[in-house]
C-alpha cells in the first residue's frame, strides 16, 4: 500500500477520526461561518466574540469533539479577555465532506487564511494565537511552523509529539512508511521550525497521549519564551476541570508583552 493510499484508506480513517454531526443555535455575540475547502467541501466555524479588540485564539479541537461543544467553554475564554475562533474538520458538526489525513494540513491553511482575513477586518491590530487540542495539535503545529509571521503564539493542549506510536495505538501499522509518516505528521519535528512562543498544557495522568509527548514537544521548541504546564491529576479528557491552573497559564501566556 502506498503512503497516499494509507492516508485516505477508509478503514484507517475510521480509526483516526470520529466525526459527530450536530449544530447548536449560534450563541449571543457569536458568528457562524462556512469555510470553503478543496473538493467542494466546507468547514463549519464559530467565532465567539467577547470584544473584537481582544486577542483571538484560532482553535482546532480534539477528536470526537465539535464546535458546538465549546459554546460554554468560550465563556471561560471571555473571562480572561480572549475571543475564541473554533473550527470543525470535514464531516464534523455542520461541515461537509469526510475527514482524511491528506487534507489535514491543507484544510488548516484554508482555515487560517479565512480566519485571519475575518478577524483583521474587525480588528486589524489584535493578536491572534493558535491553539490545538489532541488531534488539533497537528494543524496548530503545522501553522506554527509555516505561518509564524501571522500569529502571536501557539498553545498545545494534550498534543502528540510523534504520530507513529499514536497510529500503532489505533491499530494502524505504519510499516515501511513509518519514517515518512513521522516526517509528515509528527509535531515535535514541526515545532523545531517555529519562531513563535509556545505554551504546552498536558495532564500528568493522560494515558492516551502520555505527558512524555508534551516534554518532547517542549524540548523541540527553539524559542526562549516557552512554557510546559503539566497539570497534576488531569487526564486526557478532564483537563479543563483544573480550570484555575489551565486558564491561569493561558492568561499569563497571552498577556505577556
Amino acid at each position: 500500500m502506498s503512503i497516499q493510499d494509507m492516508l485516505d484508506h477508509p478503514e484507517f480513517m475510521q480509526r483516526i477520526f470520529h466525526p459527530r454531526k450536530q449544530r447548536t443555535a449560534t450563541p449571543d455575540g457569536a458568528r457562524d461561518y462556512d469555510i470553503p475547502v478543496s473538493g467542494n467541501a466546507s468547514l463549519g466555524a464559530r467565532w465567539y466574540i467577547g470584544d473584537a479588540a481582544w486577542p483571538t485564539v484560532l482553535a482546532f479541537h480534539g477528536n470526537g469533539e465539535i464546535v458546538s461543544d465549546y459554546d460554554d467553554i468560550a465563556r471561560m475564554y471571555h473571562q480572561i479577555r480572549l475571543n475564541l475562533f473554533m473550527t470543525d474538520y470535514r464531516g464534523y458538526g455542520w461541515s461537509t465532506g469526510s475527514p482524511t489525513l491528506s487534507t489535514y494540513y491543507t484544510d488548516a491553511d484554508a482555515v487560517a487564511d479565512f480566519a485571519l482575513r475575518t478577524i483583521r477586518a474587525e480588528s486589524p491590530s489584535a493578536p491572534v494565537f493558535l491553539f490545538g487540542r489532541s488531534l488539533g495539535s497537528g494543524p496548530a503545529s503545522h501553522l506554527a511552523a509555516t505561518r509564524a509571521d501571522a500569529f502571536a503564539g501557539v498553545v498545545l493542549e494534550s498534543g502528540f509529539a510523534d504520530i507513529v506510536p499514536l497510529l500503532e495505538l489505533l491499530g494502524i501499522p505504519p510499516g515501511a512508511h513509518a519514517a515518512e509518516l513521522s516526517e509528515l505528521y509528527s509535531n515535535h519535528l514541526k515545532l523545531r521550525h517555529t519562531t513563535l512562543p509556545v505554551l504546552i498544557l498536558h495532564g500528568a495522568d493522560d494515558f492516551l497521549i502520555p505527558p512524555e509527548h508534551a516534554r518532547r514537544n517542549f524540548q523541540a521548541v527553539p524559542h526562549a519564551h516557552k512554557r510546559l504546564e503539566i497539570i497534576t491529576g488531569a487526564g486526557h479528557n478532564d483537563i479543563l476541570m483544573y480550570s484555575r491552573q489551565y486558564f491561569g497559564a493561558l492568561q499569563e501566556f497571552t498577556e505577556r508583552p
